[in-house]
């Protein structure tokens, strides 16, 4: 049986700017993603969410030999009906993606293995009174526990279940990495590892899958 694969993606964008980053190639994206880019008055901000949505347009329609412009997403949220939920590919259900945004590092993954979540975070945005009261289990706060670790973990977990943060990160322990695991009770178990981030950044990517390790290619 092959290994689970997952292909992953992480740039920084203000050291590693894509072509189209600057707005030039924005048609390529659907109405709801040019009304969320449109929203975001940082300029910094800006430029991170069109160079994810470009990159993940792009990667999507290389593996599918369809224009990126082309490609059809479905974000209805399960609690409002809103186009804000996990994006799940209308054209071909069976290629599964992620998105995460922290400042200016962005990361995309893929995967035909199962339901995937990878998520970025940095490390000064875990740096705050109360974190441990909102992201860690009562049994993890007696210190140490990376606060930045912890969190992407856990978050990559729930977006992999699309469930997100309807399920409160401090309700279950930071899963081990590379271990099976059933993070939500009644829910499929999954398997979260680390994955390399720019300096100051965490992130770690989660597959939905078959006991055994899987394969992360990064790109």
């Amino acid at each position: 049986m092959a290994e689970a694969l997952v292909d992953l993606w992480v740039r920084d964008t203000a050291v590693d700017p894509d072509p189209g980053q600057d707005g030039s190639d924005a048609g390529s994206l659907d109405e709801h993603e040019r009304e969320r880019w449109s929203r975001l008055t940082d300029a910094s901000a800006a430029r991170a969410y069109l160079a994810l949505h470009l990159l993940a347009r792009s990667e999507v329609g290389r593996l599918l030999g369809r224009p990126p412009g082309s490609l059809r997403f479905d974000r209805t949220c399960p609690d409002c009906d809103r186009q804000h939920g996990r994006p799940l590919l209308v054209d071909d259900p069976g290629l599964h993606l992620s998105l995460s945004r922290a400042g200016t590092v962005v990361a995309l993954a893929l995967s035909r293995s199962g339901a995937v979540g990878v998520d970025v975070e940095q490390g000064a945005g875990t740096r705050f009174e109360g974190f441990g009261q909102v992201a860690l289990h009562p049994s993890e706060r007696e210190g140490g526990v990376d606060n930045a670790l912890a969190w992407v973990r856990k978050e990559a977990c729930l977006k992999a279940l699309g469930v997100g943060l309807r399920v409160e990160p401090a309700s279950f322990v930071t899963p081990r990495a590379g271990v099976l695991t059933e993070v939500v009770g009644g829910m499929p178990s999954l398997t979260v590892v680390d994955i390399d981030a720019p300096a100051g950044c965490a992130a770690a990517v989660a597959l939905v899958s078959r006991p055994g390790p899987f394969e992360v290619r990064h790109h």
